[in-house]
């Protein structure tokens, strides 16, 4: 049996065409096989798919309606953490914790990075809200991967204006809040997938409220006749694990006891007499994996053949044909020569199909500091503060960010960041409390609870079982430089084609831009590489075709009403729930929120009676019909002719007509002249059944029936739409802050002194910063982080504190 391995230095981004050239040694020697499928699968997939991981970087996590969310994007190539420079644009989106969207901005990308604001009104209710970010290209993926963040807002000035209503629901949502508090769950993770028996197991758990919030628990193993096989607790955030050896024919059950004091038991997974055991651990040193089959798997006693592979940042590090006997299998990496961040280990049969899974972390403490050279009181009168920061020499042309906080507290802040979102939770789709301890904490207890994660949780980023069937993602989203718009041209009345149709597009901003296209035979039509910043009008407009068909053009967008928010460990409880004791019954200015798009429509209505409940244009129809009265039956919906009257709301008299009003061109005429026109004279016809019959008074009681000839409506309806769009996000030039100091002290809540969200460093020098002070600093948080041209990360959080 021929073994074969590979390890590449970490960050190091071999050539595609080498690879499959075979200098490495493994595209020669197993041409055709599984194993030769798998690396070519991952390699396709990290040239010919890219990944990318976005962090943004806001000033701070929890604000006061009023304030402004400072924020800096970071674009990166998933492989190699290198600054992107494929997409040019970035969707971020603040919704609340109903999904209705709050404020969304489409940012220019400048090689991977951006900058920019959200304004909070001041009107904003309190609650927790969520920031979400995607490019383009994130849209052909799973959307777990796409960047999210909670933060919370709190409006302390609702309690005088507070609706009734409001208070109730608040009062109703933290009452569920609780109750997810106190409803605890529990899981278990057999390492590798698989409990195995006869071999020894070692079995993650994590002991959980129902938003995800770790929990402190213990409990008791027992077998099948209740017998005390082991006790065991958690080590952190709810997660702990034990090892033991399951006999056949066991069945086992935990009872664990929660920290509030209440009781459950739970059954483990069944166990498997025959299969593989997939086992990693770390010794400072290296990787150790280890694979062992079960005493009833076949072939075990022979050995059977299996496939093994090491992945980290979707590029193979290890791959090996391995036999896999009554000795099992085993393999030490250095540490050293792995990628720092998380590794997948995956077990396959000869045929390609995943057998186990086991995620590590590799942790060098390669995520770069900035050296503290100290913060000095300056200005004449003592009102600003200078802070002197030193970047390592190890770092080039990087892009950084930085804020400085008054805050409340000076304990480490393990809150997400630039290197626990890249290194760590952006390959797994998800986030936990605290991510930076598991990073930032040089300890055993750090190490192990890092473990934990990797085995409570799945890679996300890509299927392998399409990866060995050569079925890869479906691409309908690429790398749009600027903005395009896609719309359709198509029949109001029927579904004949449409046709080339020439379309013309002018944007009035300061000046007037236009742009011509042509459909394809369909409709379809777009306009691209557009660069507009904030919001503008444009027009659309289409050619009146030969034969005058009546068309109507669209633009389609991305629709956001699939927002969906879950409350989660983040979620907290509203403050404001009752009227304050100065409330007044005042006129509240009302944020409005919303489901809708980038994209607004803005079009003539087809009636002075506002909107219709059908419409039917003639231009598609009038040819296959030869009279009006043919068109009322077979193209109104819910019209009857009933004993020679047309009834469209149903029988309302025994003795009155029930016959709805009969209008031409918006005067009021009787049955016979209506029915009299010749269709080849009518533009539209216009049906009232619904609720609008309302504005005719009684007379539309039964509902009405209006007919626009083409003589009588030529000069509406020229073939020309207006639309409002949102063009790129125009950032704030200067941070400033506007709520009164004294309110931040009063709620517990960080101010932000300073915001610099577009700092330029080749590394290895130092870097200066002045800004104004004053006498209510509590205490001094700096926080800094960034990534350089070579994919290296930075993160600095310094605490000063106020000694006086």
């Amino acid at each position: 049996m021929h073994i074969t391995k590979i390890i590449s230095q970490p960050i190091l981004l071999l050539s595609f065409a080498l690879m499959l050239a075979g200098q490495n040694g493994i595209a020669q020697q197993q041409q055709g096989s599984t194993a030769n499928m798998l690396l070519e699968g991952l390699q396709v997939m990290e040239y010919s798919y890219p990944g990318q991981k976005v962090f943004i970087h806001t000033d701070k996590d929890e604000y006061i309606a009023g304030e402004t969310i400072w924020l800096k994007v970071y674009v990166v190539n998933a492989t190699t953490h290198r600054p992107d420079t494929l997409s040019t644009n970035l969707y971020v989106e603040l919704f609340n914790n109903r999904g209705e969207l709050a404020s969304i901005l489409l940012m220019r990308l400048d090689n991977g990075y951006s900058h920019g604001d959200i304004f909070l009104p001041d009107s904003l209710p309190e609650g927790s809200y969520r920031i979400s970010a995607y490019t383009d290209w994130m849209h052909n993926f799973d959307e777990n991967l796409f960047f999210s963040k909670d933060i919370h807002v709190t409006n302390h000035i609702e309690e005088n204006f507070i609706k009734r209503l409001d208070s109730w629901r608040r009062r109703f949502f933290n009452r569920k809040l609780e109750r997810s508090y106190e409803d605890m769950q529990f899981a278990f993770f057999p390492e590798g997938g698989n409990l195995i028996t006869g071999l020894e197991n070692r079995v993650a758990f994590k002991a959980a409220n129902s938003l995800g919030g770790g929990v402190e628990a213990s409990g008791m193993l027992l077998d099948g006749s209740g017998n005390e096989i082991l006790e065991f607790s958690t080590l952190h955030n709810g997660m702990g694990s034990f090892e033991f050896t399951p006999a056949a024919g066991e069945r086992y059950t935990a009872v664990v006891e929660f920290e509030d004091g209440s009781s459950d038991s739970y059954r483990l997974p069944a166990q498997k007499q025959a299969g593989y055991l997939l086992g990693a651990s770390q010794d400072g040193t290296n990787l150790n994996i280890r694979v062992a089959a079960g005493d009833q798997t076949p072939g075990a006693s022979s050995g059977n053949e299996l496939i093994i592979l090491l992945q980290s940042r979707g590029r193979a590090i290890m791959l090996e044909n391995i036999l896999v006997g009554e000795d099992g299998y085993s393999i030490s990496l250095p540490l050293e020569e792995l990628p720092e961040g998380v590794s997948q280990i995956m077990l396959f049969t000869p045929d390609g199909q995943p057998i186990s899974e086991r995620l590590a972390f590799i942790n060098r403490g390669g995520v770069s500091e900035v050296n503290f050279d100290g913060v000095v009181v300056d200005g004449d009168n003592g009102d600003k503060l200078r802070l002197m920061l030193h970047l390592p020499g190890e770092l080039s042309g990087g892009s950084y960010s930085l804020a400085v906080l008054d805050t409340e507290s000076s304990e480490p802040d393990h809150s997400p960041n630039i290197a626990s979102q890249f290194l760590l939770f952006s390959e797994l789709g998800y986030t936990a409390k605290d991510p930076w301890f598991y990073l930032s904490e040089d300890s055993p207890v750090a190490r192990e609870a890092a473990d934990l994660v990797m085995m409570t949780n799945g890679w996300k980023r890509f299927d392998w079982e399409d990866l060995v069937s050569g079925e890869y993602p479906e691409i309908k989203y690429g790398f749009p430089k600027g903005i395009t718009l896609r719309g359709q041209v198509s029949p109001q009345s029927s579904d004949r084609e449409t046709g080339e149709i020439n379309v013309e597009l002018a944007v009035s901003q300061d000046y007037i831009d236009i742009y011509t296209t042509t459909t394809n035979k369909q409709g379809d039509f777009s306009f691209s590489n557009l660069e507009y910043d904030g919001l503008f009008t444009a027009t659309l407009r289409i050619d009146r075709p030969v034969h005058h068909r009546r068309l109507r053009a669209d633009i389609n967008f991305r629709d956001t009403e699939d927002i969906e928010y879950k409350n989660n460990y983040n979620t907290k409880p509203f403050s404001v729930t009752a009227r304050g004791s100065d409330w007044e019954r005042i006129s509240k200015p009302e944020t409005m929120f919303s489901s809708r798009p980038m994209v607004e429509p803005s079009r003539e209505s087809v009636s002075m009676y506002g909107t219709a409940d059908q419409v039917l244009y003639f231009d598609d129809i009038r040819d296959q019909h030869s009279s009006i009265g043919d068109i009322l039956r077979s193209r109104v919906r819910g019209l009857r002719f009933i004993d020679g009257e047309i009834v469209l709301r149903g029988q309302s008299s025994f003795q009155l007509s029930n016959e709805p009003v009969f209008m031409i061109d918006e005067n009021f005429v009787n049955r016979n002249i209506f029915l009299s026109v010749s269709p080849h004279d009518v533009d539209r016809l216009a049906v009232y059944s619904g609720p609008s019959t309302a504005i005719l008074g009684s007379r539309g009681a039964n509902g009405a029936l209006i007919i626009y000839t083409r003589r009588g409506d030529d000069h509406r309806h020229i073939g020309e739409y207006e639309y409002f769009l949102q063009g790129f996000h125009m950032p704030a030039e200067t941070f400033e802050a506007k709520i009164h100091t004294g309110i931040y002290d009063e709620l517990g809540i960080s101010r932000t002194l300073y915001w610099e969200p577009d700092i330029r460093s080749a590394g290895n020098e130092e870097l200066d910063f002045t800004f104004p002070t004053d006498n209510n600093v509590r205490n001094l948080r700096v926080i800094f982080q960034g990534v350089d041209e070579n994919g290296r990360l930075t993160f600095s959080n310094i605490v000063i504190e106020n000694t006086d």
